[in-house]
Parts: structure tokens; sequence; C-alpha cells
């Protein structure tokens, strides 16, 4: 979901004429902006109209500001800054320099950007080539009065939280946090879940049970169904919806998902002793392709483990309806 952050006018005398912000990244962001302009007249009526207070409510999202600022005449103009948001690329090489400085995300919590971050060489800051201004108005100067007055009144935002720069720059606070923390290791809620999970796996060995080798998706899987209070953050980390795949983990373990995600082709005698096993008068017909038997509503799937798993049609989807069985008249009840 889009990042979106709203804020309330400024209103007159609300700073005083002095230097105009307070922090360094936020008089950065007037020298940037002030570079890039065209028009140096028209940023300084920009500037008068930021300190009369011209300037309405202030919406801020990835790769845009936007406000309703109003002319000397008080008409109100429609007022945009289109900025350019950094590269996926320029993301990564940014985290992970933030991830590997001591202090660096302690002292964003505490809302204070560090000053040397601007040696990561990643352009935080626009340049004239990543802004375009768009307003209402019949002024033709880039910037204009408008778009100068908002770019100005940004620049007390960035005083006050320097994620907002970040999230101009394409990438909201609470994304940012949680990509640093796993570039810094699980959260301390996380460790009693690893804690868990190793004591499992080493009573397993002690039992004498095998240790499987799972793939990351497998094993993300297995992590959902093990402690479903984390499939949410499982599923936003890995960008894949893990519904189906948990309730397939749940029925058949590891043989259940791969049954879910993948066919295979069985052999003349597994073919010949799945006919025997469907010839029952209480089965109905099915349609069979590869390690599938098909009818309306109700799917069999033949597992390498020799079992039949249970499949259910629902919106179109054939989803896991039930524990194996080794009789699939057993495993159609589930249905």
């Amino acid at each position: 979901m889009t990042d979106v952050r709203g804020f309330p006018a400024f209103p007159a005398g609300a700073r005083r004429r002095a230097r105009f912000a307070r922090s360094w990244w936020g008089n950065a962001w007037i020298t940037a902006i002030e570079d890039a302009a065209l028009d140096s007249d028209q940023m300084r009526i920009g500037r008068k109209y930021a300190y009369a207070g011209q300037v309405g409510p202030i919406t801020v999202s990835p790769g845009r500001i936007a406000a309703t600022v109003y002319g000397s005449d008080r008409t109100p103009h429609t007022t945009t800054v289109h900025i350019a948001q950094l590269t996926d690329t320029e993301w990564t090489r940014l985290l992970d320099w933030v991830a590997a400085k001591s202090g660096y995300i302690a002292a964003l919590l505490d809302k204070d950007m560090p000053h040397d971050l601007t040696a990561a060489q990643i352009p935080i800051l626009p340049q004239l080539t990543d802004l375009e201004p768009d307003c209402d108005c019949e002024g033709w100067e880039l910037p204009c009065r408008h778009a100068a007055a908002l770019s100005y009144q940004v620049a007390w935002l960035l005083d006050e939280d320097p994620f907002v720069l970040l999230l101009i720059r394409g990438r909201g606070e609470q994304d940012l946090l949680d990509e640093l923390q796993l570039r810094n290791g699980p959260p301390p809620s996380m460790l009693r879940y690893l804690v868990t999970d190793a004591a499992a796996r080493a009573q397993a060995l002690l039992d004498g049970r095998e240790a499987v080798e799972l793939t990351e998706w497998q094993d993300t899987v297995r992590w959902a169904a093990t402690y479903p209070a984390l499939a949410g953050q499982l599923a936003s980390c890995t960008g894949r919806d893990l519904t189906h795949a948990v309730r397939a983990w749940n029925y058949g373990g590891l043989t259940g998902l791969e049954v879910l995600e993948t066919t295979w082709r069985p052999s003349k005698t597994d073919l010949a002793k799945a006919a025997t096993a469907l010839s029952g008068e209480d089965i109905p017909p099915l349609d069979q392709s590869r390690n599938h038997w098909t009818g309306t509503q109700a799917q069999l799937r033949l597992g390498k483990d020799g079992r039949w798993y249970p499949y259910r049609r629902q919106d179109g989807e054939w989803l896991p309806a039930g524990p194996p069985e080794t009789d699939p008249a057993t495993a159609l009840l589930a249905i």
C-alpha cells in the first residue's frame, strides 16, 4: 500500500524570519531547491508566501508533494511538485550503508539525520532533473511562486521529521525500518520463536528423526504453519500469499506442499494400483492426468508417499480439503 502522509497548514508567523530551516537537512533541502530553480524572483516571492501562511495542508507521498497555495489576491491554486524517486539499487545501497553504521537507526528514530549520510553517495536531496513542478496558475516559471512556497514549507516538515524526505524519495518510514531490521537481525519478539524452533529441532534429532533439508520457500511455509502469528509478516517479506501453502503443510507436511505445487507421472505399476483402488462403487468417475484424478468438484492427488490427498474446487481453484489417506474412498469423505 502506498504511504501517504498529511500535514496541517503552517499559519502566518509560524516561523521567525531568521534562518529558514532549523536542521541541516532542512536547509540542505532549500539549497537543493534554490539551486534547481530557474527564476530567483519566483523563489523570493514563494518564500514570502510561505512565511505568510499562504500554503494549505500538505500531502506527501512517494515522489510527490501537493497543497493548495493561495496567491497574493487569495486565489487558490492546486500546486504539486513531482520528485524523482530513488531506484531500487540506490535504496539497497543506502539501506546497506545505514545498517552498517552504528547509531544511524537510533538517530533516525530520534528524528535526527546523520550529517555524513550523504557520504553514501546516494542523491537523497533532489537535483535539477529530479524536479517537476505543476500548478494551475498562469505562471510559466519553473518553479512558479506557488510551487516555490510549497517547497519552502516542506523544509519545515523536514525539520520535524527526516523520514519525510525519505518518503518523498520513495519509501515510507515503516517500510524502511522493516528493511533495516532485516539487515540487523530479528527483533526481540522473534527470539522466543527462534528458541522454540531450535529446541523442537534438537528434540527431533534426539528422538532419532532425520533432519530434512528444506528450501527457503519450504522453510518459510513451515514457519508460517508452525507459528501462525508470524504468517502475515512472512507473507509480507516474501511477497507471496501463504494461505494455500500453509493449509497444504498442515494437512501433509512437506509432501503435502509438494503435492500442491508439483505434478509427477506415476509408473505403470502405480497407475494399476490406483485403478484398482478407484474402482469401488462409492467412488465417482474421475479423469486422470499425471497424478491427479479429477471430478466436477472433487479431486484426488496421489503423492509420492503413496497416499491420496483430497482437493476441493473453490472459486475456480483447487484447494487442499483434508489430510491424506491410504484409501482414496476415505480421502473423498473429506471433500
